[in-house]
């Protein structure tokens, strides 16, 4: 039994006659007759009751056309629902990403877009760690990871990554600090103080920007103290445990008691990084990649 056969029986239990309903569908009559009749022996029951060339659904026949067009609707929607993800109109996304990426204004408007132009994509967002976040979607349980640079030199077989943002460095220093009221500085300008710094693996992320831009500036920075959220390490910073480099992109939460100050002559960036499979059989994460690098 196939599809055909439900969908002949459906336009007969209609129409109630079988050279309109063979009309309609576009076939023989004695065929339809044929394709009826092969249907009730499969089934072992009568569909139809047929007298003096009128046809009427039997009791089991009224009770199998419920079913025989909740199939048909389901296989319908199943062929939608497929054609919508291939053309990439539906399906869920999975996306990794560090906190502070959220501060990045084009970001939370990127996914806006999207959501606008692709209403039935579900966009599931994670916050995590980078390394963490790498191994998922080498995993395929994440389909895209957004970290900071630096990455791994080398990343998982399958995986390649490229440059969402570019974000500009400052200095948050508490309010109290003898720098906080300078127009710039430079890095040896902090060079006995205390730092906060991201609780990054060895090589990965902000923590490691700090520490090569410390060293690139002729000091070993004191590290007190490494958290994991923008918000914690801010709020650090205000109570006067430290100072710390963090993307102009948070400049905006004036929370009390911290200053940020840009830098003098060369201003170092962070950048944000994409993580993606290479080969990517999704056509909605392929879309969102693709308005991602735009």
């Amino acid at each position: 039994m196939d599809f055909r056969h439900f969908r002949y029986f459906v336009v007969v239990a209609e129409a109630l006659h079988f050279a309109r309903a063979a009309e309609r569908l576009g076939i023989a009559q004695p065929a339809l007759s044929q394709q009826i009749r092969a249907l009730e022996d499969r089934l072992g029951v009568r569909l139809f009751n047929r007298e003096h060339r009128r046809i009427e659904l039997t009791e089991a026949g009224a009770a199998f056309l419920v079913e025989a067009r909740a199939a048909l609707d389901s296989a319908e929607q199943a062929v939608r629902v497929a054609q919508a993800v291939a053309r990439g109109a539906s399906g869920t996304i999975d996306i990794g990403f560090v906190g502070s990426i959220m501060y990045e204004a084009r970001f939370p408007v990127l996914l806006k877009d999207f959501r606008d132009a692709r209403p039935d994509v579900q966009l599931l967002l994670h916050e995590m760690p980078p390394l963490l976040q790498i191994e998922q979607v080498a995993a395929q349980h994440l389909d895209i990871a957004i970290v900071r640079a630096p990455v791994p030199a080398v990343l998982p077989e399958g995986l390649e990554s490229f440059v969402l943002a570019c974000q500009q460095l400052v200095v948050v220093l508490p309010r109290d600090h003898r720098l906080a009221d300078a127009h710039n500085l430079q890095l040896p300008d902090l060079s006995g103080d205390p730092f906060l710094s991201f609780d990054d693996p060895p090589g990965i992320g902000l923590g490691h920007s700090l520490l090569s831009l410390c060293r690139e500036a002729g000091f070993e920075p004191a590290i007190c103290l490494r958290v994991s959220e923008i918000g914690t390490l801010i709020s650090l910073v205000a109570a006067g445990h430290g100072v710390s480099l963090m993307p102009a992109t948070v400049a905006h939460l004036q929370l009390p008691g911290v200053r940020y100050v840009p830098f003098r002559d060369i201003t170092p960036c962070s950048e944000l990084v994409v993580i993606h499979r290479r080969i990517e059989q999704s056509a909605a994460v392929r879309a969102l990649l693709a308005r991602m690098r735009e």
